[in-house]
C-alpha cells in the first residue's frame, strides 16, 4: 500500500490577469466617477468663459469712453471698437458671446448700452440664467451681481 504524501503536493496553478467580474466593478465605479464629475467639470467651464464677456464689455466701455472724449459722442459702430468682426457681428476674444451697442436712455450723444449674449450653439448658450451680460455708461450691470452668481 503506497502512503501519500499530501504536505509535499502543490496546490495548482491559478490563471494570471483579472476576472470579468473584478473588470466590472472598475468599469462601474468610473461610471459612478464621472456621473458626479462631468457636469460640475462643464459648469466651472462655463463659469470661467463668463469672464471671455466680462472682460469684452470692460475693453468695449473703455474704447467707448475714449472714442467719447475724442469726438464728443459713443457710437454704436462695433467695428471701431477693437472686438472681433465676422462679417457685420462683433464677437468677444474667445467667441463666446455677441457684443452689440445700443443707445443708452439719452441717446447715443450721451450713453449706451453693451450687451453680451451667448452665441448661438456655444456651451454658455446653456449657462442658465447667465446667456445676456449688459453693462451701461453709468457701470450698471445686469443681471445685478449683488444677486446673481454672473458677474
Amino acid at each position: 500500500m503506497k502512503i501519500r504524501n499530501l504536505a509535499l503536493r502543490t496546490p495548482p496553478r491559478r490563471a494570471a490577469g483579472f476576472t470579468l467580474i473584478e473588470i466590472m466593478i472598475v468599469v462601474a465605479i468610473i461610471a459612478i466617477l464621472v456621473a458626479i464629475a462631468y457636469p460640475s467639470f462643464v459648469q466651472s467651464l462655463r463659469n470661467s468663459n463668463r469672464s471671455d464677456a466680462q472682460a469684452a464689455l470692460a475693453r468695449v466701455s473703455i474704447n467707448l469712453e475714449r472714442f467719447y472724449a475724442t469726438n464728443g459722442t459713443y457710437t454704436t459702430n462695433t467695428a471701431l471698437l477693437g472686438l472681433q468682426m465676422v462679417g457685420a457681428t462683433a464677437y468677444s476674444d474667445a467667441n463666446h458671446y455677441v457684443m452689440t451697442v445700443t443707445p443708452g436712455p439719452a441717446g447715443i450723444g450721451a450713453s449706451y448700452v453693451l450687451t453680451a449674449t451667448a452665441a448661438a450653439g456655444d456651451m454658455q448658450a446653456l449657462d442658465i440664467g447667465c446667456t445676456v451680460l449688459t453693462m451701461d455708461s453709468l457701470g450698471r450691470r445686469v443681471p445685478d451681481p449683488n444677486v446673481s452668481r454672473c458677474w
